[in-house]
């Protein structure tokens, strides 16, 4: 009986077989006529069957990549993440384009097609970024304002090629293209201040017949006074003055703010180049009413905003001028260079060299470290005090920002009896914190017996009598790093997290074992 059971299973189970068989040909004949391919339902088939697994992975890269993430903000690599967050923004652009009509995937069945067809989607979506940039800047260079006048030919001995030229050949630093890079991706929040800066609100001297009263606004903006005249030197204010196309960095937050509004009626505006962060095309519409010293090429910005060329005049290297009774200038060099489009040194570069009340001050603009301030100083020199660029430094632009320990030979080169560093403490131009220029040109000063002056933004003071000598920066609150910065257990967590992603992503689903019973 049991041995009759036994082949009347083994004639059912054949039955079974042949009743399968012919149902999968119907099947198969119905998937030709209504369905893409029978391999797109086993690979669709293969995907359900491995979800969990799939799932399971999937939720372990996830969590490896915020991890990472995570590791990446810990160690001031933060700007790594938001090139990831880039490419994941391409990553779904790909993906949405990948579901239209221009890329269809009919006839992918290899994987060189495969790949030919996300390099032809990645390849438009490259396209259609630069196609966007390069239409904005067009039209930004065309048509904006900022961008100021064009600047023709000039009768110098200074200009040839089509270009202004320094007198000193710079160095050929060739510094590291990468290397810079990665410093840029480094940040350790030291950059910016980690509090509204302190500041004075600007209040009027009530000066005598002979003084001269200064004011630092911060970065290269100085207003100068006596009881005859005031001169404001590369006058920058307001919130987006460091354009174009409105990506320029933002100025620190200050506790008290200044408006051209607030400052006492402009006599004389003293420029030293072109470029955005020195010659702000708000501030001279304001200013309208004033007259305007400039490098050559500079006067084709000023008529394009509408001030008239009789109220402009311009000045070579060397070249000086008697404004007023009380007021003479010279324009000195600097090394440098201008532009605020696509042709560069279209424009004169230099420094201010500025006698007024029986007081000699210099102005440097922007410039490196060069031996023309020895003679500047032998020449025009001595001054009673010394505005000099300290800031926005790097060895990548070595000859065209000094270091704060070239600031002070300078103004010794320049026989200055004391030094006020500017160009620093209101925007992010370079890697170096936002402090160091001020720290490190006062000990320098003390070291060599230079004196330093630093005043807080805001503050006026009267040449030749109270000099603020305040290290006021050093009370500004240091930055302190969130808690996912510094925090031990959320390293340990992190840690943690991604041994368990690892986990996650290399884990097994257990066979399936199938037993059959032996017959009895």
């Amino acid at each position: 009986m049991q041995q009759m059971n036994f082949v009347e299973l083994i004639v059912s189970l054949r039955a079974e077989f042949l009743h399968r068989s012919s149902s999968r040909s119907r099947d198969t004949h119905h998937d030709k006529t209504n369905r893409p391919s029978p391999r797109r339902k086993d690979m669709e088939q293969e995907e359900v069957i491995s979800n969990p697994k799939a799932s399971l992975r999937v939720a372990g890269i996830t969590l490896l990549i915020f991890s990472i993430m995570l590791w990446l903000y810990r160690h001031n690599l933060n700007p790594v993440n938001y090139l990831f967050f880039a490419m994941l923004l391409l990553r779904f652009a790909g993906h949405g384009l990948s579901k239209t009509s221009l890329f269809l995937k009919e006839g992918l069945d290899t994987n060189r097609r495969i790949f030919a067809r996300w390099g032809k989607i990645y390849s438009s979506i490259m396209a259609l970024i630069l196609v966007v940039l390069v239409l904005s800047a067009t039209v930004y260079l065309q048509f904006s304002q900022q961008v100021g006048g064009n600047p023709g030919h000039y009768d110098s001995e200074h200009y040839h090629d089509g270009a202004f030229h320094n007198l000193e050949q710079p160095e050929d630093l060739e510094p590291s293209f990468f290397g810079t890079l990665i410093q840029y991706f480094i940040d350790d929040g030291s950059r910016e201040p980690g509090s509204v800066l302190p500041t004075v609100a600007f209040s009027p001297l009530d000066l005598s017949e002979d003084e001269v009263g200064i004011t630092w606004f911060g970065h290269s903006s100085l207003l100068i006074q006596t009881t005859n005249i005031s001169l404001l030197f590369d006058p920058v204010f307001g919130d987006d003055n460091t354009d174009p196309l409105f990506v320029g960095p933002s100025p620190f937050a200050y506790k008290h703010t200044y408006e051209l509004e607030d400052l006492p009626e402009i006599d004389v505006v003293l420029i030293s180049h072109d470029h955005y962060d020195h010659l702000d095309m708000d501030a001279i519409k304001h200013l309208s009413d004033s007259l305007y010293l400039v490098p050559l090429g500079v006067e084709a910005h000023l008529v394009e905003w509408g001030i008239p060329s009789s109220q402009i005049q311009t000045f070579d290297w060397y070249q000086e001028a008697v404004i007023t009774e009380d007021l003479n200038v010279v324009f000195t060099p600097s090394q440098h260079f201008s532009g605020r489009g696509l042709q560069q040194d279209n424009t004169l570069w230099g420094a201010w060299a500025v006698y007024l009340n029986e007081h000699a001050l210099y102005f440097s603009g922007d410039g490196g470290y060069s031996e023309e301030f020895v003679n500047i100083g032998q020449q025009y020199g001595p001054f009673d005090i010394a505005f000099i660029e300290a800031g926005q430094y790097n060895e990548a632009w070595a000859d065209v920002h000094m270091f704060p320990d070239e600031t002070v030979q300078a103004a010794i080169d320049l026989n200055a009896t004391t030094l006020l560093p500017i160009h620093n403490t209101k925007f992010v131009l370079a890697l170096h914190g936002w402090d160091e220029p001020l720290e490190e040109v006062t000990l320098e000063g003390q070291r060599r017996n230079q004196s330093v002056t630093t005043p807080m933004i805001g503050e006026s003071f009267v040449l030749g009598g109270f000099m603020p000598e305040e290290p006021w920066w050093r009370g500004v609150t240091v930055y302190e790093p969130p808690i996912l910065k510094q925090n031990p257990f959320v390293g340990a967590a992190m840690y943690a997290s991604m041994l368990l992603a690892i986990m996650m992503i290399r884990h097994r689903s257990p066979a399936v074992v199938i037993v059959m019973d032996s017959p009895k």
